[in-house]
């Protein structure tokens, strides 16, 4: 499964955006059968978008368009779901290794 990270401009962070995509990127390069690809790449299975508040200016349709499935991290929230700031590379690394395991 290949999986990309795409982050917003930063403008208004709410959240250490850089600290949670670094937890994130480096979980999922070391769990098996998923590969963290550059987000230009052909055939991406899941987007990451990493975005630093609710306005979640990251998350747009051109962005979405290269996926199969989307990740959304809007400040304290994955999915539109509220998750604690200390909690979300776990709640997105879950949500990858799900979407990976329906896949194989």
């Amino acid at each position: 499964m290949k999986v990309a990270v795409k982050y917003c401009g930063s403008c208004n962070p709410e959240i250490e955006l850089a600290d949670i995509g670094h937890k994130i990127e480096e979980a999922l390069q070391e769990a098996p059968d998923i590969n963290v690809v550059s987000r230009r790449s052909k055939a991406i299975d899941v987007m990451v978008i990493l975005c630093g508040c609710p306005r979640a200016c990251g998350n747009k349709k051109r962005t979405r368009k290269r996926a199969g499935h989307c990740i959304v991290v809007a400040g304290e929230s994955v999915d539109l779901v509220p998750v604690a700031e200390k909690d979300l590379p776990a709640q997105v690394i879950q949500k990858v290794k799900s979407l990976a395991s329906t896949k194989s």
